[in-house]
């Protein structure tokens, strides 16, 4: 009885280590997928949509806080409004892309900017350092990932060990 007692307690402790470890590993793999310039690997470990919604809501914020929201009767504040979401929507659905979120972690930058082609001859890379990044727990089923600059890769938990990138922080700027 005692036996089957210590092997329950061992197994819990075991699938709890693993669970609270995930994140880490699940860093691991979306590294190793940019590193392998493996699309479909990086597409798996992103939520698209949320991914979307997030950048989208950043960036409408940083337009309205730079364009000093006007209110009240000002006709042109609507018409503003619509140019800039409909400038925000392109260019989300082109950077919020596998080649997009590569390049962020990549780069260890998070930014919006359109991502680079390759370059048609095949020049050597110059060699950059591998960017740093701190993980944190926000709760039980989030946790970010804050990159050198200051922003932040925020994942939703999936699963006991699994996760997806569902946000992104941008950095403050300076």
């Amino acid at each position: 009885m005692n036996r089957t007692r210590a092997l329950a307690a061992g197994a819990l402790l075991v699938a709890l280590g693993t669970s609270a470890a995930s994140p880490w590993w699940t860093l691991h793999r979306l590294q190793s997928a940019v590193a392998r310039r493996d699309a479909g690997a990086v597409s798996a470990q992103v939520d698209f949509p949320a991914l979307r919604a997030s950048v989208k809501g950043q960036l409408l914020a940083a337009m309205g806080r730079d364009g000093g929201e006007t209110k009240g009767d000002n006709p042109f504040a609507a018409i503003g409004s619509a140019f800039a979401l409909a400038l925000v929507n392109p260019l989300v659905d082109a950077v919020v892309s596998p080649a997009g979120v590569s390049a962020m972690v990549e780069h260890g930058r998070i930014e919006i900017a359109k991502p680079e082609r390759a370059p048609e001859a095949a020049a050597p890379e110059p060699v950059r350092e591998t960017p740093r990044y701190r993980l944190a727990y926000r709760g039980l089923n989030r946790f970010a990932v804050t990159a050198q600059d200051g922003g932040s890769f925020v994942f939703r938990r999936a699963g006991p060990w699994s996760w997806k990138l569902a946000g992104i922080e941008m950095a403050p700027r300076r």
